[in-house]
């Protein structure tokens, strides 16, 4: 059942929750339990949001007094450290930021948060966002889960990490050339650089280069459904997809292919249902 939970992503999890099979404390207590099992070894998490337990229990009773449920009730997501967080540590990766703690969510965090979805924890990244590994002099290196002698990428490679070793199930990530594409590739599970303005960049740093810089989510190896995405995005923004495809992970993996990953699952993440590919493994090896 652990398991289960673990590597179900955000909407089979939301799902769950609304048909009361799962409750929001068992999927978060589920996540916490890995945290605790696998992150010395891939350090992916710098930390964890205070209160994440007692508000998946408001979750849950919320679900059980019968209250309007967010698309995304009760499920624990991620959030790179550059984004803020109201209350929870965003240092960027940088000794300079030791120790800051926000004052407002990030819009993309609020939004979030508004449909229902509970902040777990922030994830690694190099200092200021700068480089394609996940390393700085504050939190250290992240390690890829599939081999920990290996890079997860960056510069979101804490989130990708974290999404692929089975400690969270969805997350928000930033890419200004390749940052949450390249570390979903390298852990083999699913990103996407959604076109600029369709997600705020308010309360995202470094700010001076904004207007090339793109909130991204990323998620395990099904790709992300409309239900996730748009709750984060401007819906005041257009944009037009190709015809979805059906494409694997893992030919998305080994090719990097541009046709693969926009007129395939790119499209298809911003429709209304979910493309389930098939990996060799699902599960990272175990450390």
């Amino acid at each position: 059942m652990i398991n289960d939970l673990i590597y179900s992503d955000a909407t089979k999890l939301a799902e769950l929750v609304r048909t009361k099979d799962v409750s929001p404390v068992e999927i978060m207590r589920a996540h916490l339990d890995r945290i605790e099992a696998v992150n010395g070894n891939v350090n992916a998490i710098v930390t964890i949001a205070d209160g994440a337990l007692e508000a998946a229990s408001r979750a849950e009773a919320a679900v059980l007094s019968g209250g309007e449920l967010g698309p995304l009730h009760g499920v624990p997501f991620t959030a790179k450290d550059s984004i803020d967080t109201a209350g929870v540590l965003t240092q960027r990766g940088s000794p300079i930021f030791k120790g800051r703690l926000p004052d407002e969510n990030a819009t993309s965090v609020a939004r979030l948060k508004k449909a229902g979805g509970i902040l777990l924890a922030k994830t690694n990244l190099p200092e200021f966002s700068y480089w394609i590994e996940s390393d700085n002099l504050l939190s250290g290196r992240s390690n890829n889960p599939w081999d920990l002698e290996r890079t997860p990428g960056g510069s979101s490679g804490g989130e990708s990490a974290a999404i692929a070793a089975g400690m969270s199930p969805i997350g928000l990530g930033t890419d200004l050339a390749i940052s949450v594409r390249g570390p979903a590739a390298q852990t083999g599970i699913t990103s996407m650089k959604a076109t600029h303005g369709r997600v705020p960049m308010t309360g995202i740093w470094p700010r001076a280069p904004r207007r090339f810089w793109h909130v991204g989510p990323m998620a395990g190896q099904s790709a992300m459904s409309r239900s996730p995405f748009r709750n984060w995005q401007d819906p005041t923004a257009r944009m037009r997809f190709p015809a979805a495809r059906r494409c694997s992970m893992p030919a998305l993996v080994a090719s990097l292919s541009a046709n693969c990953a926009s007129a395939g699952w790119l499209a298809r993440a911003l429709g209304r249902s979910i493309l389930r590919s098939q990996p060799p493994s699902r599960q990272p090896p175990r450390h």
